[in-house]
């Protein structure tokens, strides 16, 4: 498959880069297709050459891209996958308003609400008369609480391990009873160390993505009255969300409905490492949450990519020989 026509947004700060077919429609293929194409072992796997679409010289660092496929039932407006520099993503909120921003900055938004389709399930989107995108994630659920994590450094981090589309390891600071968000910096540095340590653990989830808890998130009070509690979330690429991160507000919803602590419908304003909001509500559905979150993106940029074969960094990362 050859990618060449994107257009480059970032919701609430965070990028996201819509890959589309050369004609600026979806992909011919369809998600399932392309899943089963990009697959090794059972597990997908992106071509290196399109990892490197989301990763320096080629974009920044936060980077989520978005493939538009075509989608594999009538009922569907397109099917998406998500992956950042480091690997797939299973759903990825942010990139999904960025995509639907897009879309309606191209003249193809959906008419109402329409259904998207991921890896890991359908989500549900709406263009909102506001400019707001809102979406309908798949169900998220708390899979363990309290878990100890020992900190190579000594000590342990204590939280839950929610499902919200990805795997999240949720370290609470007592929200917005506990301490400040300190440097980025220095908050990058202890989710790592919480990353290394569930690595060292072999800790793993429930069976969605194969059970890899690969984010961070740490919560915080807020700093702005508007926002219930303000978090970081370090993804799988070592980097951290400038977006309150959709997936990552999901797991909470769904530690904070187990807990007690958030009613159903109740909204809940979440704060990202830069200061930006999502706005997010639930409903329960069993054992699990069905998270409702909305957000703002904007289109940044819109080009052709060039794919040159004697470029060292064509795949990531530089390899020009000796």
């Amino acid at each position: 498959m050859q990618i060449r026509r994107f257009v480059d947004s970032h919701t609430e700060g965070e990028p996201t880069r819509v890959l589309l077919a050369d004609d600026g429609g979806f992909q011919r293929e369809t998600l399932p297709e392309v899943l089963a194409a990009w697959s090794r072992g059972g597990a997908p796997e992106v071509p290196a050459v399109h990892l490197a679409l989301c990763a320096n010289p080629r974009a920044a660092d936060a980077t989520v891209c978005a493939l538009v496929c075509r989608p594999s039932r009538p009922t569907a407006l397109c099917g998406v996958l998500f992956w950042n520099a480091a690997a797939p993503l299973g759903m990825c909120g942010h990139a999904t308003i960025g995509l639907v921003r897009t879309l309606a900055h191209l003249g193809m938004a959906p008419a109402g609400r329409a259904t998207i389709e991921t890896r890991v399930g359908d989500v549900t989107v709406e263009l909102r008369p506001d400019g707001r995108v809102a979406f309908e994630n798949v169900p998220a659920r708390v899979h363990a609480h309290d878990v100890e994590v020992v900190l190579e450094q000594g000590g342990v981090a204590r939280g839950d391990i929610a499902w919200g589309g990805n795997w999240f390891f949720i370290a609470r600071h007592d929200g917005a009873k506990g301490r400040a968000m300190r440097s980025h910096a220095e908050e990058l540095a202890y989710a790592n160390a919480i990353a290394r340590g569930i690595a060292r653990m072999g800790l793993r989830a429930g069976p969605e993505n194969g059970g890899l808890i690969d984010h961070t998130l740490l919560l915080f009070r807020p700093s702005r009255p508007d926002a219930d509690a303000r978090n970081f979330v370090l993804c799988p690429n070592g980097t951290f969300d400038r977006s309150p991160c959709g997936t990552g507000t999901s797991a909470l919803l769904a530690s904070l409905a187990a807990r007690g602590e958030l009613a159903e419908h109740a909204r809940w304003r979440q704060e990202s490492a830069i200061g930006s909001i999502f706005e997010a509500t639930y409903r329960r559905a069993g054992d699990a949450v069905v998270p409702a979150v909305a957000g703002r993106a904007f289109v940044t940029a819109e080009g052709s990519l060039v794919a040159d074969t004697t470029d060292p960094s064509r795949e990531g990362a530089w390899t020009e020989p000796h």
